[in-house]
């Protein structure tokens, strides 16, 4: 009886346990449109808000937190936002958060005022791990595992706050991104181009008129102001190979601060386990970012996921429904699949 016993035990903690929490993640997410009724939502307590604030690396912030309605106890997920202006009232960031919650995790989303102004900053990346060291430090979340999920250039800026020496995140569960940049180099090269690179092979990319307003500025903030007039000649259009070059060719001061802000060049540093998610038409980080991520050198786990069920950083059903049953259950079941391991190696 008592070996029956654990063996339960172990399955339910080991396979069931984390199978129905990405159900219930999925179908938070995905039950309004593709099914019409919010199941997850019918079988969960409501997740409990808390609005606050913390400094992280000297930086004051808003601190946005979302706690399973039940227990004291959680595993947590700590949210790095996109460069939203909205910060942490951004609609589908808190969708994210509860639904995040309804699947048993503590949710903590600080609105790092770079990424609300639509900044790159070197300072962020130290800002990006005192936040995941002060979730981590939690009596909620003591003993138990503690993981980042970052959204578009956050996702980014969490890897290199990732690669840092000494870093907290270091020692995270998992690190997982929806949409991210993997090269500061290559992502405004494309911007320039219109053109992504897929190992050696070019295809046209449209960048969004957002990105296309937004990432130009950020690049030219990040300069010294004496040398801005350079990155503007950088950016201006060209060829794909002539855009990266012209990258490279930035002065001193400009090339230390535009890698400071490159996962790429830490990327072999950061240690956890990494889950990318990037929807195959997002017109704010090209895919071949992801893809050169994913043949980069690093020791570790990567698992890539290119689903149809997300727009840049926003799920979406509605062209899923209109492919029909098979594709939105392939679709489902791809960001199932992903969930389920992401949740499992949360604990």
């Amino acid at each position: 009886m008592l070996v029956a016993g654990l063996v339960i035990l172990i399955l339910w903690t080991s396979w069931i346990k984390p199978a129905g929490q990405a159900a219930i993640l999925v179908g938070d997410i995905y039950g309004e449109q593709l099914l019409g009724a919010n199941v997850a939502a019918l079988i969960t307590p409501e997740p409990r808000i808390a609005e606050g604030s913390g400094t992280f690396a000297g930086a004051t912030m808003r601190v946005t937190t979302w706690r399973p309605g039940w227990g004291d106890r959680h595993p947590a997920i700590m949210l790095v936002p996109g460069a939203s202006p909205r910060g942490n009232e951004e609609p589908a960031l808190r969708r994210f958060g509860v639904s995040l919650a309804r699947a048993g995790y503590l949710v903590l989303l600080p609105e790092l005022p770079f990424l609300k102004e639509g900044r790159f900053d070197e300072a962020g990346a130290a800002q990006i791990d005192a936040a995941f060291a002060h979730t981590r430090g939690l009596a909620e979340t003591r003993d138990r595992s503690v993981g980042a999920f970052g959204i578009s250039v956050g996702g980014g800026m969490m890897f290199v706050a990732a690669g840092r020496d000494g870093s907290a995140l270091r020692d995270a569960a998992f690190l997982s991104v929806l949409g991210a940049y993997y090269d500061i180099d290559t992502y405004l090269a494309s911007l320039a181009s219109r053109t992504q690179r897929f190992g050696g092979r070019d295809a046209p990319w449209e960048p969004s008129a957002e990105a296309q307003e937004r990432l130009p500025l950020a690049a030219l903030d990040l300069a010294p102001v004496s040398e801005r007039d350079a990155v503007r000649r950088a950016l201006a259009p060209a060829s794909y190979d002539e855009a990266l070059r012209r990258m490279l060719a930035l002065p001193p001061a400009t090339r230390a601060r535009f890698d400071a802000v490159s996962p790429e060049r830490v990327w072999q540093r950061i240690v956890p386990p990494l889950y990318w998610i990037h929807d195959p038409e997002d017109a704010f980080e090209p895919l071949a970012e992801a893809e050169r991520a994913a043949a980069a050198d690093r020791d570790g786990r990567m698992v890539l996921v290119v689903p149809r069920l997300v727009q840049h950083a926003v799920p979406s059903g509605d062209e899923a429904r209109a492919r029909g049953p098979l594709f939105v259950v392939g679709e489902i079941w791809q960001l199932l699949s992903l969930a389920f391991e992401i949740l499992r190696t949360a604990g």
